[in-house]
């Protein structure tokens, strides 16, 4: 098993690296399924939202067999 990497992210307003983790939710927009996280920055307190697109639903036990 290989170690958490905190990916190489920055505030976007002062380029700061840290930031605090504040939320995560599921989106569907018209462009499709998103996972959003929202993010604070520990210098000017600047909050940013960052959506990538959602990981493919994995297929309950029932669909395996």
């Amino acid at each position: 098993m290989t170690p958490f990497e905190r990916p190489d992210r920055c505030c976007p307003k002062c380029s700061h690296k840290g930031y605090m983790f504040r939320a995560r939710k599921s989106v569907e927009v018209p462009e499709g399924k998103f996972v959003e996280t929202k993010y604070r920055c520990r210098s000017c307190s600047h909050e940013w939202r960052e959506r990538i697109p959602a990981p493919p639903e994995s297929k309950g036990a029932e669909d395996a067999a």
